[in-house]
């Protein structure tokens, strides 16, 4: 887990182009924009992420970009949960769920990220 804290930039990108090709996938066997939306939440995982990986004074704001595109993709994707306990496994809902997911992880693990460097400035600052 520690490697994953340390790396977080490089796991916005891989999660990034993960619901980029999730949604183009859905898109190209439904048709309909809205299958696109996961590729839009890609795109906000991506393109912070490598703004943050090439450039070190926007890592913090890159990645609390991720942070904020993540939580729109979990919020998002729990809007499909209500169908899933009812046994409704259609192309939308498994697009929501992996969305859920792929964000929720994400925003696990940046959580854990943020609390890892405050930690590590108070302990420099006490120092």
């Amino acid at each position: 887990m520690q490697w994953i804290l340390g790396n977080m930039p490089m796991i916005a990108m891989l999660q990034g182009f993960l619901l980029i090709v999730i949604g183009l996938l859905f898109y190209l066997d439904s048709s309909e924009y809205t299958a696109l939306i996961p590729a839009v939440i890609g795109l906000g995982f991506l393109i912070p992420g490598y703004l943050a990986f090439s450039n070190e004074s926007m890592k913090m704001h890159a990645m609390h970009a991720t942070a904020v595109f993540a939580l729109i993709g979990v919020l998002g994707g729990a809007q499909k949960l209500p169908e899933v306990l009812t046994g409704d496994f259609s192309k939308s809902v498994i697009a929501h769920m992996a969305l859920l997911i792929l964000c929720g992880e994400y925003m696990f693990f940046s959580i854990m990220s943020f609390r890892a460097a405050r930690i590590k400035r108070e302990l420099e600052a006490g120092n």
